[in-house]
């Protein structure tokens, strides 16, 4: 193109941006201000000292328990989980869309290549030089069109895009962390089943022992038949929950095995555990889980999405250009086409003045403001959930510590006295039943706290869940 044409197309340019600055845009009827998000003065919570932000749970919170079976078990589900490839995917999607929606914002064009060749008839329109003469024809073209985006509308629209991007990433995180914490504790409670059915056993086994010997005194006309029964009864509930304990096995074996995206029988068996560690987690809830938790920041996410959809409405209102260009080559005669002198060039510069489309603007408009609103009030709603989930677990984590611990002290007692009716037996001073009887309450303290044990792990992990665990790997994640 020659430097005449391209003077011609900025005059063309010129004329077009000063009869859009000249135009009237639709007005704006609605006035908006949107709700107002909580802050953390409002929310008045405490600062963590730095020893107990080190209590902090992090990345991989679990391999502190040092139990590889439930490593491997976890590392499986994060790549094979059914939960997780669905947000995988939405993941994928948002990002798709994002990067289509940032290439809105450039130019595009084409180039055409046209060869033909036509005989002319002399009984037309045609001069006498072009009728009845076979010609050639030949054209080479380009074209390009550009929305100027004067008023932010597209960037707008892609900023929207990127939130929404971030934020199912910050859904899959939070859905990431909510299946290792099921993981954990339905291995714990899989764990402590298994401890738990070996202690039944050893009570049946015993329930047994003790009828047989009331029997024999009830034989022997020293003792009245009502023990023996009383015995028979116990038996018989102790059977009713070895039932329930294998019922609760299979089931919890059909979760985990959902969770991780395996069939039960697939499942690897699930070990007792001699080893009941602990995690250190936080004694308070602070103001830092606001920036931990990662459902929190999702929603953080869709409000600046839906912040930048606002913008990208009222940036309808306004005039805008579409820059169109077409440049090239035609001419009849193929050995002229590439001459100067076939050269041609068109510019358009194509205006959209939304004078008459207010009342479908302001509508779109209104429906976004909603949305920025919906947003907000659902943050406002996830943060006081996310505080109160934390308490309330930060409670149970508590409960669950001191029941531990008095369980702890109930099998110390029940334990001395199971070993005092021993000695005394032995000396033949109390009979072989009171030691049973005693040796028969050692056993369900034990199976108490094993019960107690899982259940401390099982809340350690909905705290941990409730806390968060920061962000640092997030964008690493598929």
């Amino acid at each position: 193109m020659s430097s005449n044409h391209f003077q011609k197309a900025r005059r063309l340019t010129a004329a077009a941006i000063a009869v859009m600055a000249l135009s009237s845009c639709a007005s704006v009827t609605s006035r908006h201000q949107p709700l107002p998000q909580v802050t953390l003065e409002q929310l008045e919570l405490p600062t963590l000292s730095t020893t107990e932000l080190a209590r902090w749970p992090q990345e991989g919170w679990w391999r502190n328990y040092s139990d590889e079976t439930l490593n491997q078990l976890i590392e499986q589900a994060f790549t094979g989980s059914p939960n997780l490839q669905v947000l995988g995917t939405r993941v994928a999607s948002a990002d798709a869309i994002a990067d289509g929606t940032k290439k809105l914002q450039y130019p595009t064009g084409g180039v055409k290549l046209s060869l033909n060749g036509q005989q002319y008839t002399e009984n037309y329109i045609y001069p006498p030089t072009l009728g009845g003469t076979w010609q050639e024809l030949g054209l080479l073209a380009a074209n390009f069109s550009w929305d100027l985006d004067l008023w932010g509308k597209k960037r707008a629209q892609y900023k929207a895009t990127l939130g929404q991007a971030a934020a199912a990433r910050f859904e899959y995180e939070a859905a990431r962390l909510a299946i290792a914490s099921n993981i954990v504790a339905l291995h714990a409670q899989l764990s402590s089943l298994e401890t738990r059915g070996s202690t039944l056993s050893e009570q049946i086994a015993l329930q047994n022992q003790l009828k047989q010997r009331w029997l024999e005194r009830e034989q022997a006309g020293l003792q009245a038949t009502q023990n023996s029964l009383q015995i028979d009864i116990v038996i018989g509930q102790l059977l009713q929950l070895q039932a329930t304990l294998n019922a609760q096995r299979e089931i919890g074996r059909a979760q985990l095995a959902a969770l991780i995206g395996l069939t039960p029988a697939q499942l690897p068996n699930i070990s007792a555990s001699s080893d009941w560690r602990t995690l250190t987690l936080p004694s308070t809830i602070p103001v830092d889980l606001l920036g931990k938790r990662a459902d929190i920041a999702a929603q953080r996410h869709l409000i600046e999405a839906s912040v930048q959809n606002v913008k990208a409405a009222k940036a309808e209102f306004y005039p805008n250009i579409n820059l169109n260009v077409n440049v090239g080559f035609q001419a009849l005669g193929l050995d002229r086409l590439f001459k100067s002198s076939s050269q041609f060039a068109a510019v358009e510069p194509a205006i959209s003045l939304p004078i008459f489309s207010g009342a479908a603007l302001n509508s779109n408009l209104l429906m976004k403001q909603a949305t920025l609103d919906s947003t907000i009030a659902q943050y406002n709603q996830t943060v006081y959930q996310a505080i109160s989930d934390a308490h309330q677990q930060l409670a149970s984590h508590r409960e669950s510590g001191a029941r531990l611990s008095q369980q702890q002290r109930i099998l110390a007692s029940q334990s001395k006295l199971s070993q005092l009716a021993n000695e005394r037996y032995r000396q033949g001073i109390s009979p072989q039943m009171e030691y049973l009887m005693m040796q028969s309450a050692q056993l369900r303290e034990r199976d108490s706290l094993e019960a107690a044990y899982a259940a401390r792990r099982v809340q350690e992990a909905k705290l941990a869940t409730s806390l968060g665990t920061g962000f640092d790997e997030l964008w690493n994640k598929p």
